[in-house]
């Protein structure tokens, strides 16, 4: 071991590479911090917008849509089965590492026999190369040609969960029918390397490990070899492989009672971090950059309030008020017209979040939603 951590230092650590300080709030900026803190989990269209504020705070509404109308940024259905924004690079590294999982869902979900996952994934690949495909149309190209190659019997696409594969192959990509990155649905859909350029390196599943290890350590350590598997969605055995390819750029750190953490050797320690109110998104990193069932969950609130962010009927999480280096409520946004309320709802344990200190934070949000505030609220039980 080359160090020993605290647990308050453990927080310190990880705040400090997730809020660095801003050095700018333009496309170019922003790209940079998803280069550095993704891929970033975005089924709620917003979270990508109010991710970036809560990093970037005056980064606008407009510059947010730039990035992703330029393709800058790129979505699709990579990490364990889930969306996710990031750049193109790691876009492609996701898809390397998380495809050949998601395929295995394949055969059963689509009754395939005579066909197979990558016979599947080349034909949508290939109907969504020289055009963006609507979703719906997208299935059914799919179900059309499998029923077409499959014996009889076998190859349909006939409930949500075989459609969910078929339009959720991590080699698209994913946008709005318009500019309303932060409201709409992404239904159309297009084959990725027909959007951005990358190494041919990058589509390689070792390389590509490798690198998000890189990353995820960058952007969450110190974490358990564990909590990078479960981030990646992958076996603990190729994540070691990773990690001991990395070599001399990766350290252990001692932590409380006997853990062993992971860490970039050249990480920051923590004493840069500049604390403050910080209205996070749903499925924002401090949640989800380590494993689910995991200890490091509990490392910025108590572990008992998990089940108040975490709704495990249809798997959304709800937005976070972090207050120096505690999550200490949820929030969430009531329309009111063309402009919105915004209501802090504390939770159990942690101290209630000052409603001056919360309004400091609300232009970041007005910025990026490209809207008013009305009112701000605390509500208790």
């Amino acid at each position: 071991m080359s160090a020993r951590v605290a647990p308050d230092d453990l927080a310190l650590r990880t705040l400090a590479r997730q809020f660095p300080t801003p050095t700018g709030t333009g496309v170019d900026d922003l790209v940079a911090l998803y280069a550095a803190l993704g891929p970033v989990q975005t089924q709620v269209p917003r979270a990508a917008f109010l991710f970036a504020a809560s990093r970037l705070p005056g980064v606008t509404h407009e510059t947010v849509v730039e990035a992703f109308e330029s393709y800058a940024l790129v979505k699709g259905t990579t990490l364990r089965g889930t969306v996710h924004s990031s750049t193109a690079r790691q876009h492609a590294w996701s898809a390397a590492v998380a495809g050949p999982r998601l395929d295995l869902g394949l055969p059963k979900a689509l009754r395939l026999d005579r066909l197979t996952a990558t016979d599947v994934r080349a034909e949508s690949s290939s109907y969504a190369s020289d055009d963006w495909r609507d979703r719906d149309a997208l299935v059914a190209h799919v179900a059309d040609w499998v029923a077409e190659q499959e014996s009889d019997g076998h190859g349909t696409v006939a409930d949500s969960h075989a459609r969910n594969l078929v339009w959720g192959s991590p080699q698209l990509v994913r946008r709005p029918p318009d500019r309303r990155w932060h409201t709409r649905t992404d239904t159309l859909h297009r084959l990725a390397t027909h959007v951005y350029a990358v190494a041919a390196d990058d589509h390689d599943p070792d390389v590509a490990r490798r690198e998000l290890v890189r990353v995820h350590l960058g952007a969450y350590g110190p974490a358990t070899r564990r909590d990078i598997a479960w981030w990646l969605g992958d076996n603990l055995r190729p994540v070691d492989a990773a990690i001991a390819a990395l070599g001399d750029e990766v350290v252990q750190i001692e932590g409380a009672g006997g853990t062993t953490y992971l860490d970039l050797a050249d990480a920051p320690d923590g004493s840069a971090y500049a604390g403050g109110v910080r209205l996070l998104p749903e499925f924002d990193g401090l949640l989800l950059g380590f494993e689910g069932s995991g200890p490091e969950r509990g490392r910025f609130t108590a572990l008992d309030n998990m089940a108040r962010i975490f709704n495990r009927i249809n798997g959304t999480t709800t937005p976070i008020v972090l207050d120096g280096t505690r999550i200490t409520a949820q929030w969430r946004i009531v329309p009111r017209g063309s402009r919105i309320d915004v209501e802090v709802l504390p939770l159990p344990g942690e101290r209630v979040p000052d409603e001056s200190a919360v309004s400091d934070a609300l232009p970041a949000v007005e910025a990026v939603l490209g809207t008013e505030v009305a009112d701000l609220r605390t509500v208790t039980d």
